[in-house]
């Protein structure tokens, strides 16, 4: 008997994933283009129309951003997707109906969601360049479904440098309905999808309005406990009235904190003053302190290394340090990861950082779904 019909078959990545095209959209610019460089006056009843039905196509978008850098915006985005996925892998086994999480990522680097998700090195990723056609050309989307059943994957990177440029010279020539189409692409496919997860970064100003045109809910991660760090958090409130008339829905959904310590499941005294920091910011712009969460992730930063190494979410790197894992291109279960001195990862503080990411997306998807009603209820 030949052994090897024994062993487990041996895939690469790329043979669990699947690039999907849309290639039928309607054209995005044929809107955008009807709009002169100088219209903020003479025309906003034509712009506030096409945003007006655009609009209840889009309430299942959630953005995700920064006042600053290095706060956790990726490992937050990439974590609530992945865990809005398993959500709906856990419907879709008890019979329900589920729907896919779309990721989609609108950086210059882009480096680290591809780590976090795994796709790195895969051939799909082609670092930002058809999300760039298909944002200012007209272009096909191309989507990748990731070995995840239910996440989908638009990758990001230097080649959305081509957005900027692109979109420098659309806004020139038609003002900021250009802005506007992200939004007009994302419109078009929502409906296929249960949450769209934008990723945005406020470096980039052109790539920043696209997001903030496209999403409804802003959600948005806290590392430091600095004031810079409060102050710039704050500021998203401003930031999502400023885009008012290419986005009237746009809200700050929930603020969430990442990083700091737990004591007993409880938060200490670094946390809670940081609270009552950003609380007193966003009372001067007249926001609810109501948005900042109370669920936050622990400090777990070496984690977090080590899970995007291995190309993991929080909850996958939890069941692997468990030894709980199917390696999906063996079906075999996985050894158990091991920090860079060899040592094996403690499985209680990987589950207990998992259980905070989830968490966390519940209560940001519970913000998210009391905003949607209000909206429903105020266009009704």
């Amino acid at each position: 008997m030949d052994e090897s019909l024994d062993a487990p078959v041996q895939r690469t990545l790329d043979d669990l994933l699947e690039l999907v095209s849309f290639t039928d959209l309607k054209s995005r610019l044929e809107v955008v283009r009807r709009f002169p460089a100088h219209y903020e006056d003479e025309h906003d009843e034509m712009l506030a129309e096409v945003v007006r039905q655009i609009r209840p196509y889009l309430r299942n978008v959630i953005g995700v951003t920064i006042g600053k850098g290095g706060q956790g915006k990726t490992t937050l985005s990439a974590n609530m997707a992945g865990m809005l996925a398993a959500e709906q892998e856990k419907l879709a086994e008890q019979g329900k109906k589920a729907l896919p999480i779309l990721h989609l990522e609108l950086d210059l680097q882009g480096d680290g969601l591809s780590h976090d998700f795994g796709l790195a090195r895969s051939k799909f990723n082609d670092r930002g360049a058809a999300l760039a056609s298909a944002v200012t050309n007209d272009g096909p989307l191309h989507v990748i479904k990731t070995d995840r059943q239910f996440l989908h994957v638009v990758p990001a990177g230097a080649n959305n440098a081509r957005i900027t440029d692109a979109l420098g010279a659309l806004v020139a020539t038609h003002g900021r309905a250009a802005h506007l189409l992200l939004a007009l692409l994302l419109a078009q496919i929502s409906h296929l999808y249960r949450w769209i997860v934008i990723d945005f970064s406020p470096g980039d100003r052109s790539l920043q309005q696209l997001g903030l045109a496209a999403a409804t809910h802003l959600t948005a991660p806290l590392m430091d406990s600095d004031n810079a760090s409060v102050s710039g958090l704050a500021n998203l409130a401003v930031l999502a009235k400023s885009t008012r008339k290419t986005n009237p829905e746009l809200g700050v959904a929930a603020m969430c904190f990442l990083g700091f310590r737990k004591v007993q499941g409880k938060p200490t005294s670094d946390l809670t003053i940081v609270w009552q920091k950003l609380g007193r910011a966003l009372q001067q712009y007249n926001v609810s302190p109501d948005v900042i969460l109370e669920d936050y992730v622990r400090e777990g930063r070496v984690l977090a290394k080590e899970a995007r190494n291995s190309g993991m979410l929080a909850h996958e790197f939890a069941r692997a340090a468990a030894g709980q894992w199917i390696d999906p291109r063996t079906g075999e279960v996985a050894e158990r990861p091991r920090d860079e001195n060899g040592r094996l990862i403690d499985a209680k503080r990987a589950i207990e950082l998992a259980n905070d990411h989830a968490a966390m997306a519940r209560a940001v998807i519970t913000r998210v779904r009391a905003r949607n009603q209000q909206l429903k209820e105020a266009t009704a």
